[in-house]
């Protein structure tokens, strides 16, 4: 058992459940595997404006006092570049002990703001006592990008997995119409922009295909708006339903109700949401992008298209409406078992094992 100090930027609460629900989840795994988290330093809603300034500013001096206390056997950062701001202080005299969760974009993420708050990411990582990442991927691109790290202090988690006791098969999809899902936030980068454009295409193209069909999209994020102005401007509001976010037990049966699920993202750390949607038995089509064609497997158990093209989205989507009975069954035959391997109580009781060693 260890004790750990907890620091994360991101954190779901009851006023905003989806807002880090992996990190989440972590924290779960990290107290079920017999460990005492001592300190909990977490911003657990979403913020804007002034608001978040004062939020960051009380996250960051509630840090420095819970790094003091000294009282834990090392330190678990959520996110590389945020929640370690109340790290700097100590890099250079007392230097603790600590483990970074990578989430993707605060290694890779290439805005103005990820350049300015990645300006020590270096110094982190070179003191770090292991850092985790979610996928192989990801591991190639830190050594990519830092290739003096010791890759024996790497560890490959995919986002604490999948519970298969939860997202399992429910309910049977409806034999009248197809029913398309999305479930992700609305925001810049996860294609949902794209996606509409597709249906815009098929329903100029081939109006037909369309009868009984409904896209469903579940998730928030700064851009809903800009999302239900696309929906009118592109006349698509018959076909398409916007729910919010819910939880996650709460998407179980929104899963096996699909069809099939689709999850245009540009760019994707791991894609938790897409193995969710494979435990409910549900075929996936998905970019053709690392990590997620690691999980998406093309003509196994979903379909691949390329990445912020939304003819191959519609190219894509025909496919799936018009494909017979029995190809459609070998879709979603292989969707369970292609995944079995992300169980969570496996990956949380690999990734245990992987910080015992390294910390």
């Amino acid at each position: 058992m260890s004790r750990i100090c907890f620091i994360a930027n991101l954190f779901p609460s009851k006023k905003d459940p989806s807002f880090g629900s992996f990190v989440g989840k972590n924290y779960e795994q990290l107290e079920a595997q017999g460990n005492q988290i001592v300190n909990k330093v977490v911003i657990d809603y979403r913020a804007s404006g002034f608001e978040k300034l004062l939020c960051y500013a009380r996250f960051v001096a509630q840090g420095i006092r819970a790094i003091a206390k000294r009282n834990y056997d090392y330190i678990y950062f959520h996110y590389l570049t945020y929640s370690t701001l109340c790290l700097l202080p100590f890099l250079l005299l007392s230097r603790p002990k600590y483990v970074v969760n990578i989430h993707g974009d605060d290694l890779v993420g290439d805005t103005p703001i990820h350049k300015i708050m990645g300006f020590a990411s270096s110094l982190i990582l070179k003191r770090s006592a292991a850092v985790v990442v979610p996928s192989s991927y990801f591991k190639a691109k830190l050594l990519e990008l830092y290739p003096w790290y010791q890759e024996s202090k790497i560890v490959v988690s995919p986002s604490g997995g999948v519970d298969f006791e939860l997202f399992k098969p429910t309910v049977m999809p409806s034999e009248v119409g197809f029913t398309l899902g999305y479930v992700s936030r609305i925001d810049e980068g996860k294609g949902w922009q794209e996606l509409l454009e597709a249906l815009a295409i098929i329903k100029a193209a081939n109006p037909e295909l369309l009868s009984g069909f409904s896209l469903k999209m579940y998730g928030t994020g700064a851009q809903v708006p800009a999302l239900q102005e696309q929906i009118a401007k592109l006349e698509l509001a018959s076909l398409v339903r916007y729910f919010g976010a819910l939880k996650p037990h709460e998407l179980v049966d929104k899963y096996s109700e699909m069809n099939a699920f689709i999850f245009p993202t540009h760019r994707e750390s791991f894609g938790l949401v897409a193995v969710e949607a494979l435990a409910c038995g549900t075929p996936v089509l998905a970019s053709n992008i690392s990590p997620v064609n690691e999980v998406v497997i093309d003509g196994k158990n979903g379909l691949l298209f390329d990445v912020k093209n939304k003819e191959s989205i519609a190219d894509k989507i025909v496919q799936i409406l018009t494909m017979s009975l029995q190809e459609y069954d070998a879709l979603s035959s292989n969707t369970r078992s292609s995944v079995k391997h992300y169980d969570a109580n496996q990956v949380a009781q690999q990734l245990d094992v992987e910080l015992k060693t390294r910390v």
